[in-house]
């Protein structure tokens, strides 16, 4: 009887394990697709030293499932337009010059699907540092919800430029949270969410956040990576979901095999005159087929 009853229990755990999986490669899949063509770049404007005339931006598309031979291309300044790849979807990493305006554009069989302008700053060596546009962590605007971002430290921070030190300084420029309508799981359009950096806590890295809410009205809020135009599904670029970081343990810097980066804390909050303010924190945690929690 013991015997059985371990093997029923096994024979469980094998089942859930499959059905996690399942779920896991469903979230992954229904991330890459989207009705409506897009393509976005990350980190734009791209900012450079004073002492480089170049940089490069990551471009990001997805012609949708009408589109598997959607092209790219790229028009600099008055020029002719000049082609870049004939792809459905994917990434692709473009230098830009100082000086030149660019904008990259989606399209198949000559059909405009979708396009986004991209111009090159120069960091100004005088400059001082620019204050965030939040000064405190306790700052919120009226009916709104605040609170933090943090992973461990282990993780490494996004790898958004070529060194290290960028990368630790702008490492929460990736994240955003945002509210999704509870009956349509849809995001609502309106304010963006400020990020800046805050101190560390101890062994994780935090990021701290405020985004202005509607009035007397249920939200769910929740934190994610990229661009927001695949919402309420994450940004399918590996860049956030899959691909190793920098500056953490090199052993633990990228998910596992089968696992994805993702947040726990979501939360169904609802702001009014008597309450106008809440507070969400989230965990950036490795998603293995079963999970059932940060890691």
């Amino acid at each position: 009887m013991k015997i059985y009853s371990e093997i029923m229990k096994k024979a469980g755990e094998r089942l859930l394990l499959a059905l996690s999986l399942l779920i896991l490669v469903s979230v992954i899949a229904s991330a890459q697709e989207r009705a409506t063509p897009y393509i976005y770049a990350l980190y734009n404007p791209v900012v450079i030293a004073p002492d480089q005339t170049s940089g490069n931006v990551t471009l990001v598309w997805d012609g949708g499932k009408d589109h598997p031979y959607a092209e790219v291309w790229v028009r600099v300044d008055q020029n002719d337009e000049t082609f870049i790849v004939e792809q459905g979807k994917g990434t692709h990493n473009a230098t830009v010059e100082i000086g030149k305006r660019y904008v990259f554009k989606l399209s198949d069989s000559n059909v405009l699907l979708a396009q986004v302008s991209v111009t090159v700053e120069r960091r100004d060596a005088n400059a001082q540092p620019t204050p965030a546009p939040i000064t405190t962590p306790d700052y919120q605007p009226l009916y709104a919800v605040n609170g933090k971002i943090r992973w461990k430290k282990a993780y490494g921070v996004v790898p958004v430029s070529s060194t290290l030190q960028d990368s630790i300084d702008n490492r929460c420029i990736s994240f955003y949270v945002a509210a999704l309508d509870p009956r349509t799981n849809q995001p609502l359009r309106g304010d963006h969410s400020q990020m800046w950096p805050a101190d560390d806590e101890g062994d994780y890295h935090v990021c701290r956040y405020a985004l202005k809410l509607p009035a007397a009205t249920q939200v769910r809020v929740i934190a994610q990576m990229g661009g927001d135009g695949l919402l309420p599904n994450p940004d399918p670029n590996p860049l956030f979901l899959t691909r190793a970081w920098v500056g953490g343990d090199p052993s633990q810097s990228q998910p596992p095999q089968g696992a994805i980066r993702a947040f726990t804390g979501s939360k169904y909050v609802t702001v009014d005159r008597r309450t106008p303010r809440a507070t969400v924190d989230f965990e950036l945690y490795y998603a293995l087929p079963r999970s059932d929690g940060p890691k």
